[in-house]
């Protein structure tokens, strides 16, 4: 599958939006439609396993929504771990991981998500990996937007991967342009 291919899937909308992570941003995805077609994600799953593969991971964690359903197929790929990343209650962008018999401690894990646009998702879990004790070695997603691809490595400090980027604009909800120049949320 071509990397536009991959964008097309999630048939992405350009208007004024609110993320739900205290970001907006001017480009909107419809990532369940990823899903819809399973096979279709063959080739990048294994994509992204490979990317992953060269950091020698010990488990990979998703958050749970699109990028779990991702991260398992990775993992499974791997035969490694599968750590679900689980939304705190209360939090916009905050993540926890379930108890692993054994703990964490030490292992390298690798950080799976659907598409990373401000990277909320991708930095909670890899904070959520790092508090158990773990530690993250490598993000890759099927989609980036803007400049993730250069975001996450900045602020994780870790390779970021995606099989596919499309060029977009976030910004902090309190900081956002399209907000100071008066254009309404897209609905």
């Amino acid at each position: 599958m071509r990397s536009w291919e991959l964008v097309q899937l999630a048939q992405p909308s350009r208007g004024h939006f609110d993320l739900g992570t205290g970001f907006h941003g001017d480009v909107w995805l419809d990532l369940d439609l990823l899903f819809l077609q399973p096979a279709l994600l063959r080739q990048p799953i294994r994509w992204m396993a490979e990317r992953l593969r060269e950091h020698a991971v010990d488990a990979v964690c998703g958050p749970v929504e699109g990028g779990a359903f991702l991260a398992y197929a990775v993992a499974d790929l791997m035969t490694a771990v599968f750590l679900p990343g689980y939304r705190t209650p209360g939090q916009t962008a905050g993540y926890h991981l379930g108890p692993v018999p054994g703990g964490i401690g030490g292992w390298r894990v690798g950080i799976v998500d659907d598409a990373v646009n401000a990277g909320t998702a991708a930095i909670a879990c890899a904070e959520a990996v790092r508090a158990q004790g773990a530690v993250p070695v490598a993000v890759t997603s099927l989609l980036a937007l803007g400049d993730a691809g250069t975001a996450i490595p900045e602020r994780l400090g870790v390779p970021f991967s995606p099989a596919a980027t499309l060029p977009s604009q976030t910004w902090p909800a309190a900081q956002c342009d399209l907000c100071a120049q008066g254009f309404p949320l897209t609905s």
